[in-house]
């Protein structure tokens, strides 16, 4: 299938000086789950998809006896902002398996199409973090004049690291084709199971704090209180269970031999 055949637009929103934000499923869901989060806040429209078909192995799934096949979502969203600069907003359950190359070129193809400012994308990595902590965000640029804008909100600078993921591979493309653009990652700990929504928060602060825009994320408050509550838990039972299994009676050792 040729890869314009595999870029479907249902409409052409006249947009105004927008930036494109990429994120699929990673560690804790971070990149999802916070575009998600800015999609629905912000009331985004969907206006198109990539066909998922060259990109993805089958997963097809029985359940209830009936044999259900299911292929990712790859979508596309825009919002017209009435203060500033607009958005179109990406949101993939997971990144390509295969072509992911031509994948990317077409998500920089709707960069071109809607004459994009700027590229971000939205990631999160495993850490020696603690959940009682705030978690960092760091950030990988394509351009070496955002690292001092990187630094005023404040993110990290990743100065050296191997990038594997399709994050790296966009900037890459997009520096060729005429793109800035910004990669974010959230740090969250090694230990944390499911949606880690206090990295969700801290990367959608740098974001919105970028993009211009305010959306309230009080909505994370009380998932992260919960979350930590069964961490902490979960480190009390850890802790009891080394306790028990490496701590020696030492009473036993002075037990008079009977006679």
């Amino acid at each position: 299938m040729p890869a314009r055949a595999q870029l479907k637009i249902h409409s052409k929103p006249q947009l105004k000086n927008p930036h494109l934000i990429l994120a699929w499923g990673s560690v804790g869901d971070v990149g999802i789950e916070a575009v998600t989060y800015l999609r629905d806040k912000l009331g985004a429209q969907e206006f198109g998809h990539i066909e998922p078909y060259d990109f993805f192995d089958l997963s097809i799934e029985v359940e209830n006896g009936l044999v259900e096949l299911e292929f990712p979502q790859n979508k596309f969203y825009y919002w017209k902002n009435s203060d500033g600069d607009d958005l179109i907003l990406f949101i993939a359950d997971y990144e390509p398996q295969v072509g992911r190359y031509e994948y990317a070129n077409l998500l920089l193809e709707v960069g071109q199409r809607f004459h994009v400012s700027r590229i971000y994308t939205i990631w999160s990595f495993p850490s020696l973090t603690s959940h009682t902590e705030e978690p960092r965000v760091f950030g990988v640029v394509n351009d070496a004049k955002l690292v001092p804008y990187l630094e005023q909100y404040p993110v990290i600078p990743i100065r050296e690291r191997n990038l594997i993921s399709m994050n790296g591979l966009i900037l890459s493309l997009a520096r060729e084709r005429g793109f800035q653009g910004i990669y974010l990652l959230a740090e969250a700990p090694h230990y944390a199971t499911g949606t880690y929504h206090k990295s969700c928060r801290a990367v959608l602060r740098v974001l919105t704090a970028m993009l211009g825009i305010g959306i309230a994320l009080d909505e994370f408050d009380p998932l992260i209180e919960q979350a930590e509550e069964e961490m902490d838990e979960m480190a009390k039972k850890a802790s009891w269970a080394f306790l028990e299994d490496f701590t020696i009676d030492y009473g036993d050792l002075f037990k008079e031999e009977e006679h």
